[in-house]
């Protein structure tokens, strides 16, 4: 009797246990509830663990008691509850908050996997996967959340304002407008005044603006045609009771524009003109070199007859170069983001390679060549156009800002990762790419390293050569060594950038920024070229058989691509 008394009691005690516990987790769970996300973040608040713009989930805890998360799992996706789960404590005090980033990186409060801003579900589930709290969503734009009218509430809501990390206190929307207005003219070039039309088929009201900015409630109310009598830049956008704005298009008018004159292509940016002019956040006016972007509509209009921009599209810009940030007339980096609408773009925009995407291009204003002749880097890369040698690609442009002429900028190519990735086929980590032989632009430093120690040996030893010519291009490297002399670039200090495939393949180099070439050329001879630390000229020199390849290859290309007759022509 004893015995069974005393199992009774275990028997009791583990189903009390049981119950404490399945109340404890039904308490968790109504505790904590997914309260905010950003699935398109780009401007709305940075990881500081990784300082960038990652996607996020907000966790709040309804409670007067903290709430640990540990172990407790995210997903985006109903049939796989247990695709990530945090590891260690996640304390969430009473009221608090936590933020997740939904970045894929895989660590502590960092998802295995981003969110979808085409739509797709949000799930968090107790350590025993039990449900704790779920939501489905449809399409998101950058910088617009979805959450929780107010904290904990059953009603959702977008907010034009997110708060990730504190409460839902900002304006909520019950939806997006995904339409956009309809112009009855192109953008373009016309000689006389037009009239422009604006339309909806959706319903709503049109707002507009020709300042640049992009236009909100508060802009001008469409009512009645536009009359365009000079350059104009009109941009408009579709809203709705109770909903966020539509997507904002972007139309430049050129009108009797003599400053373009048909002549070289027109880049026309479209942006508020706050981001480039404002004393405080303008990118164009500061006394330093700033970092951030600025989001602006971008077209490019080509010089072939078309009747329409080869491109109309939302990107970021920013201020390029390492000093010609200084020069009145700066570089501007054009960048394309998912953020934006995609992350590259799909168009030829220089000619003279076989590249039909680009994440980024820049629009150069000739760097130290920029009160001279704007040619001088030009020029040299067409030299090299029929050549072995990897080149920056080109076509001289005139930028408007607002409507307004900001001069002569040589749309280029960027040398970085995705320049490989788009000239050669090749996938993001399978190749290194090099800057001034110890900064890793892509992948990492091993492969160039071992290379450098090869060049350390004895090169006058024919075996100690050869190793070198199995891991470099000689013939490229030397027409690339022989372009740097011929024009006599002195900027070569920095601007010397080697490649190669991590699998076979062998080490090139890209010719960049010879915008300091043809200066005082009789000052730079072979000896300063050999000095180079970041060029291998020097190392090679010492091979004797090198010297006199060298010799035949500089005869050669004097005589054919930097001939005086054919530089002319160019």
């Amino acid at each position: 009797m004893k015995d069974a008394i005393t199992y009774l009691h275990t028997i009791v005690k583990k189903l009390i246990q049981i119950i404490l516990i399945s109340i404890l987790v039904l308490q968790v769970q109504g505790q904590v509830v997914i309260n905010e996300f950003g699935a398109s973040n780009t401007f709305t608040i940075e990881d500081p663990d990784y300082e960038e713009s990652a996607d996020w989930v907000e966790i709040h805890n309804e409670d007067s008691q903290p709430v640990n998360l540990k172990d407790y799992y995210l997903t985006d996706d109903f049939n796989s509850p247990a695709k990530w789960q945090i590891q260690g404590d996640a304390v969430i005090g009473p009221g608090g908050f936590l933020l997740i980033w939904s970045d894929g990186r895989n660590s502590v409060l960092h998802t295995g996997f981003k969110l979808s801003a085409e739509g797709e579900e949000l799930v968090l589930s107790a350590p025993d996967l039990a449900l704790v709290d779920s939501v489905s969503f449809s399409n998101q734009v950058s910088d617009v959340s979805y959450g929780r009218k107010t904290d904990g509430s059953p009603e959702w809501g977008y907010f034009r304002e997110p708060t990730p990390g504190s409460t839902n206190n900002t304006q909520s929307f019950q939806g997006i407008v995904f339409n956009i207005p309809t112009f009855s003219l192109r953008g373009g070039f016309y000689s006389t005044s037009q009239t422009l039309e604006l339309s909806s088929e959706f319903g709503g009201s049109i707002h507009f603006t020709t300042d640049g900015s992009e236009p909100t409630e508060n802009s001008n109310l469409y009512t009645g045609p536009l009359e365009l009598a000079v350059t104009t830049i009109v941009r408009a956008r579709i809203f709705k009771t109770e909903m966020i704005g539509g997507p904002v298009l972007t139309n430049s008018y050129f009108i009797n524009e003599n400053s373009a004159g048909g002549k070289l292509p027109v880049v026309s940016i479209a942006t508020d003109p706050e981001n480039f002019w404002d004393p405080a956040t303008g990118i164009y006016v500061q006394d330093f070199k700033p970092d951030w972007e600025a989001p602006v509509n971008i077209e490019l209009f080509e010089n072939n007859g078309a009747d329409r921009a080869a491109f109309n599209r939302r990107a970021g810009v920013k201020i390029n170069g390492l000093n010609s940030w200084r020069l009145p007339q700066k570089m501007l980096g054009v960048y394309f983001r998912k953020s934006y609408g995609s992350r590259s773009l799909d168009y030829r925009v220089t000619p003279q390679r076989k590249r039909n995407s680009y994440k980024n291009f820049a629009l150069r204003a000739s760097g130290s060549d920029w009160s001279y002749t704007l040619l001088r880097d030009v020029v040299s890369h067409h030299a090299m156009l029929h050549t072995n040698v990897d080149i920056m690609g080109f076509k001289p442009s005139v930028v408007f800002v607002n409507g307004d002429y900001l001069g002569i900028h040589n749309i280029r190519e960027k040398v970085d990762a995705n320049y490989i990735e788009e000239s050669y086929g090749l996938g993001p980590g399978t190749f290194d790419m090099v800057e001034n032989t110890n900064n890793p632009e892509a992948g990492d430093l091993l492969a160039y390293q071992d290379f450098q120690e090869l060049l350390s040996t004895d090169l006058s030893v024919g075996a100690n050569y050869d190793a070198v010519v199995a891991q470099a291009d000689i013939e490229e490297v030397t027409d690339y060594m022989i372009a740097e002399m011929a024009v006599r670039n002195t900027s070569i200090d920095h601007n010397v950038m080697a490649w190669k495939p991590k699998e076979g393949g062998k080490w090139r180099w890209i010719l960049m920024d010879l915008d300091r070439g043809y200066f005082d050329a009789a000052s730079y001879q072979l000896d300063f070229y050999l000095a180079q630390r970041h060029l291998i000229l020097g190392d090679l020199f010492e091979n004797q058989g090198y010297r006199a390849y060298f010799a035949r290859r500089l005869a050669s290309r004097l005589f054919t691509t930097f001939n005086p007759e054919l530089m002319e022509d160019l």
